[in-house]
């Protein structure tokens, strides 16, 4: 076989393998009886995104549910916003027949996104105690959620680190753990097939207003393998999608769009476990994200084909117009063109990418043949 062939064969080939990969390893069912359940949150709304179908489920089974908020939401515990959010967590899961003493806050302050913590060893210590006894509280077979590994937010990173450290010194090893993703900045097609598409379709000029009108959820797993889902109900998906309106000072349309549609939980198998996959590994930072092995070759295929294409557009002119000064000189300028729009500040890389493989798919053939 022709090695420059060999070469573009390979990505695409590659990239298959793992897109039926990620098609095989389809959800697991979570079979049996409801169970207790405590969900860990760094905020609230963030008790809905991560488990609050379970908290449905569990409650319809008239199983305890009880919801911790590690954080106020807010600067501080007696800012209007902090205040605001305290009643709206409280009127959500009171709608679910849950009463007030079932909801506790620790009320640590809230940081912006990627903010560093503020959040000092002491307040950290008494954190850890404060869910260490939550745990031991809890009884035997019960089901704790938490954040999965990989978060963007540097508050939900840092409750699991507390969780995973206190379920280590509570030696309740008769609890389950499950962890479910909110967002994170972490692209593989293998994790989160639809993620990854969505953010590949992103870059492709033209469509790129498309799917940012649709804004693509940032929900999926960063690491491990199949993820556990409830069995398929509309009446509980629209009940879990009214818990996320409650939060309307949060925009609880928005979470509708961005976390309605789904939960996904994995479970914990131990805290060493835990904790050892943060930060996920296998990735690399390319244009502002971190990408798997498959969304890089996501990315090599996607430029592989704009340059073929781009190559043919190019024989296409030839044949209209010659392969003389103005059919070579439309080429230049448009290979010209594709590099200059590549050049902006504020194209992201996956575009910029693109319209540097249209000018060299335009470009190489009338380099071959000179």
């Amino acid at each position: 076989m022709n090695p420059g062939l060999a070469a573009a064969l390979l990505p695409p080939l590659a990239l298959l393998a793992i897109v039926v990969a990620a098609v095989l390893r389809r959800p697991r069912v979570l079979s049996g009886e409801a169970k207790p359940a405590l969900i860990l949150a760094a905020h609230p709304d963030d008790c809905v995104i991560l488990a609050g179908a379970y908290a449905i489920f569990a409650r319809a089974a008239g199983e305890r549910v009880q919801i911790a908020y590690l954080t106020c939401g807010a600067a501080s515990a007696t800012v209007p916003r902090a205040v605001i959010r305290r009643r709206e967590a409280l009127a959500v899961w009171q709608g679910l027949g849950m009463s007030p003493e079932d909801v506790s806050f620790f009320d640590l302050p809230e940081h912006a996104v990627s903010a560093a913590s503020s959040w000092t060893d002491a307040d950290r210590d008494r954190a850890r105690a404060w869910i260490g006894e939550l745990l031991r509280q809890l009884p035997d077979g019960a089901v704790v959620f938490l954040p999965a590994a990989g978060e963007a937010h540097v508050d939900h990173r840092g409750l699991r680190r507390i969780a995973l450290e206190a379920w280590g010194l509570s030696a309740r090893g008769q609890l389950s753990f499950l962890e479910g993703p909110e967002y994170n900045d972490y692209l593989s097609v293998l994790q989160s097939p639809s993620k990854a598409l969505a953010f590949s379709l992103m870059g492709i000029p033209g469509l790129s207003r498309l799917v940012r009108g649709r804004r693509p959820s940032w929900t999926g797993f960063a690491e491990g393998g199949s993820y556990w889902t409830l069995p398929a109900s509309e009446a509980r998906l629209a009940q879990r999608r009214d818990l996320l309106r409650g939060f309307a000072s949060e925009d609880g349309g928005l979470l509708v769009r961005l976390f309605g549609d789904f939960e996904r939980y994995r479970p914990v198998p131990s805290p060493a476990a835990g904790l050892s996959a943060e930060p996920p590994r296998g990735y690399v930072s390319l244009g502002g994200r971190r990408r798997g092995v498959s969304a890089v070759l996501c990315l090599i295929v996607m430029a592989e084909l704009a340059s073929l294409l781009a190559a043919l557009a190019a024989r296409a002119v030839t044949v209209a117009l010659g392969s003389g000064v103005l059919g070579r000189g439309v080429i230049a300028g448009a290979a010209a063109c594709a590099v200059v729009l590549g050049l902006r500040r504020r194209v992201m890389l996956d575009s910029r990418v693109l319209y540097w493989a249209l000018a060299v798919g335009a470009v190489l053939p009338l380099l071959s043949r000179a």
